[in-house]
């Protein structure tokens, strides 16, 4: 137990999200092979999948301008060179915008791919995300910027 417990934190930090998030997708496209689909109408899918895309799209942009407002790193990898809490745009609404985006892109990724599969990926990814890569964010921005960062995390909540 103890040598799996190692083993986990060392993924800590360690794959950048969009690689996660490819991955994920990947997997969601070999299901929508595999395993019995949705029965949704195409036209119907494919515009809530688009739709869905644009939103995602839209809250990335959103994210990425914030912080290149604030001139800090948006390599989640290392928090520690964050130089500023970004807590203004889409970051009074959510304190992982891009995260988030992630997660509406592999959820149009399922729908457009008619599994209902999917969503126990995009679940996992979730889960995945939470331990490895937001908590870890999240001590080390706590570490850093104390008290300022403990208020934020506190009125703004962590995905939607």
């Amino acid at each position: 137990m103890l040598i799996l417990e190692f083993k986990l934190k060392r993924l800590r930090l360690k794959i950048p999200p969009p690689i996660v998030a490819i991955i994920c997708g990947l997997m969601i496209w070999k299901f929508s092979e595999l395993l019995p689909t949705l029965i949704i109408n195409v036209e119907i899918r494919h515009g809530i999948a688009y739709t869905l895309l644009g939103i995602a799209g839209a809250i990335d942009i959103w994210a990425l301008l914030s912080f290149r407002k604030q001139k800090t790193t948006i390599d989640p990898r290392y928090p520690h060179k964050t130089s500023s809490i970004v807590s203004c745009g889409i970051y009074n609404h959510t304190r992982n915008p891009m995260y988030l985006g992630l997660v509406l892109i592999l959820s149009a990724t399922s729908i457009y791919f008619s599994t209902c599969f999917g969503f126990f990926v995009i679940a996992a990814f979730i889960l995945y995300m939470n331990a490895f890569q937001i908590k870890p964010e999240e001590e080390a921005l706590e570490k850093q910027f104390g008290e300022a960062y403990l208020t934020y995390k506190s009125s703004v909540r962590r995905w939607i």
